[in-house]
This record gives structure tokens, sequence and C-alpha cells, in this order.
């Protein structure tokens, strides 16, 4: 009975198969995710490879990174509610939480708390 319980929800593959598996996974990019940064040594070479993923697959996130996002304000200076977005500015918003949410998924956890920034993607 012990081994019909273990059998149910044992993997069918081995443990390097499935380490051979993440390794594959975070050294491929597709379409909806782009390759990860695994180590600070590895950042010049994973740079560009990042940079032209974006660009050819979320430009309008990209100038988040040209030029930093500023956030709407009113004739008054004051920041805009999300609410009081005209369309324009809702389309660069988006585009700069994608290019924030690229960045957090492309960085590997325990490089990206170590990096220091104002919750933009520019400084990101």
């Amino acid at each position: 009975m012990d081994t019909d319980f273990y059998n149910a929800f044992a993997t069918p593959s081995s443990p390097a198969a499935v380490v051979q598996a993440m390794n594959l996974e975070n050294g491929s990019r597709t379409t909806q995710k782009p390759l990860k940064l695994m180590s600070i040594e590895e950042y010049y070479g994973w740079k560009d490879r990042f940079e032209n993923w974006v660009q050819a697959n979320h430009l309008r996130s990209w100038e988040c990174i040209l030029k930093k996002y500023v956030l709407p304000r009113t004739e008054l200076r004051v920041i805009k509610e999300l609410s009081e977005f005209t369309d324009q500015e809702r389309v660069m918003y988006k585009a700069e939480k994608m290019m924030i949410s690229l960045l957090q998924q492309a960085i590997k956890e325990d490089i990206f708390i170590l990096l220091q920034y104002d919750k933009t993607a520019k400084s990101i």
C-alpha cells in the first residue's frame, strides 16, 4: 500500500532531468518570456540578448527604458489618479508596468533584490 501511494505521486523524471529541464527553460526564451539572468557574471552577454528580445516583442515597453517614465500630472502638478489617465497615458503606464514585470521575470530574484531602484523600469 505504501508504495502504491508513493507511485501515485512520483514523477517519472529523475532529479537530474528536472535540473536539466530547468536549465533549458532558463537558457532559452520565447515570445512569452525573456531569457533569465542567472548570475551577475552573465550580465554583459545577457544584456544584449534581453534588449533585442524586448525590442522585438514589447517595443512600447522598451520606450520606457529609453526615456524614463514619469507618472502623468494634472495642471497643478499633482500626480493623476489612474481613473483620470487619458487613453495614451494608460498605454504608456501599462508599457511601464510591463517593462518592470519583464525585468522581474528576467532577473534571478537573488540578483534583483540587490538592485536599488526608484520603482521605474529605467532605474532597474
